[in-house]
């Protein structure tokens, strides 16, 4: 989906790059452009990154930003953005699975840990076991670093195109991947990837503070809906923000 990711989800884009610099202030005090953060080094690392709507819209206030996806085709776009917007000198993609069982050796350096900022956005309903993502990721910031989701509300069945009803609450989202066949129409090739249609506020309650991510919990919805074309029909998503810093 890489090569044609970019133009079937630009609304939807547009939407989290606009949301993105609105929060930045609300997600983390430390950017090259304020008291805590002017002088020093300052790390974003975006996990699943895609062709990189976070880390573009946060790079300028940023000295380094580490974009990772298991796509290499992804990652090919993410260098791509990085190098066309001029900042390919201080934001840079790889290719590789921070959620294996054995994290790749390559990446366990100070380089690609002590970040200031985790990002994840529209990608934690991907993962098969999103609590312990949350947990590895986690370990990667810094103390009182902040990390940011952004993801899909809960929502009833009939919004997926399918006729079965998941109701409101995910009580057990950490292994929800039973339904993946049948969920996610609208999601397209992706659509056996999804293992989860979304988390209300006490589900990312939970899974920040079981992460280690005990302070500054924030949960807002965002007013925009991001829009998913699928054939001949449209879907509108809520999704809401996250953030919580780790103790």
């Amino acid at each position: 989906m890489a090569s044609t990711y970019q133009s079937k989800f630009a609304d939807s884009m547009k939407i989290i790059a606009e949301q993105t610099l609105k929060h930045r202030l609300w997600l983390s005090d430390r950017w090259t452009d304020t008291e805590s953060g002017k002088g020093q080094e300052v790390k974003l690392l975006e996990y699943a990154c895609g062709p990189g709507v976070v880390s573009m819209t946060l790079a300028p206030f940023l000295t380094k930003v580490i974009g990772i996806d298991v796509s290499e085709q992804m990652v090919a776009e993410f260098n791509r953005n990085a190098s066309t917007i001029g900042l390919a000198d201080k934001m840079i993609g790889y290719k590789a699975d921070l959620l294996a069982d054995t994290a790749p050796e390559e990446f366990s350096g100070p380089e690609y840990t002590n970040f200031d900022v985790v990002a994840v956005s529209m990608a934690l309903h991907h993962f098969e076991h999103p609590d312990v993502a949350l947990q590895k990721l986690a370990s990667r910031l810094k103390k009182g670093g902040s990390f940011m989701i952004i993801d899909l509300i809960p929502s009833s069945g009939h919004d997926h195109g399918h006729g079965e009803g998941h109701g409101h609450s995910h009580g057990h989202h950490d292994h929800g991947h039973g339904h993946a066949k049948k969920q996610g129409h609208d999601f397209g090739d992706a659509a056996h990837t999804v293992k989860v249609h979304g988390f209300s506020r006490d589900d990312m309650e939970k899974l920040f503070k079981d992460a280690g991510l005990g302070v500054g919990f924030e949960y807002e919805l965002i007013p925009d809906q991001l829009i998913f074309k699928k054939g001949d029909k449209t879907h509108h998503k809520t999704v809401f923000i996250a953030r919580a810093q780790r103790t």
